[in-house]
């Protein structure tokens, strides 16, 4: 009989391939993350779509932790398509600028909302960000 002597807590799903494309969905609402396939080496690509509070940011999260496992060097978020988010969506942000990563960068076009929490905050400072995907070569 084969035994695992770690706890649960400690058994992790693999991370994606950097080819393979993911769905990281919210338990509620309409509000998740998509992993697309990596454009080349050292950067992983996600789309936020939805409405992030504390109820809807772990998919977040997850989704950053998994860039950050697979050892990407760039991430690219696009929030473009993000309705609204609070400041537990800006603490995951604000986490993985200072985590690991060695570059969060935020694509828009920004939405208001979340120009306005940035600013709001003094944390828009903190971020790379582009106006769009396209602006740095990603479709």
């Amino acid at each position: 009989m084969i035994t695992n002597d770690r706890p649960a807590s400690d058994i992790r799903e693999p991370s994606p391939s950097p080819e393979e494309r993911r769905v990281y969905r919210a338990p509620v609402g309409s509000t998740w993350v998509v992993r697309e396939p990596s454009p080349g080496p050292g950067t992983v690509v996600l789309s936020a779509t939805g409405e992030f509070d504390m109820d809807t940011v772990q998919c977040l999260h997850e989704a950053l932790a998994d860039a950050r496992h697979a050892g990407a060097r760039q991430t690219v978020l696009d929030i473009s398509q993000v309705g609204f988010g609070d400041s537990s969506f800006l603490h995951e942000l604000v986490a993985a600028h200072f985590s690991h990563h060695h570059r969060l960068v935020l694509a828009g076009p920004i939405p208001d909302q979340l120009r306005e929490l940035f600013l709001l905050t003094g944390t828009l400072r903190l971020f790379h960000t582009v106006r769009s995907r396209r602006s740095i070569g990603l479709t």
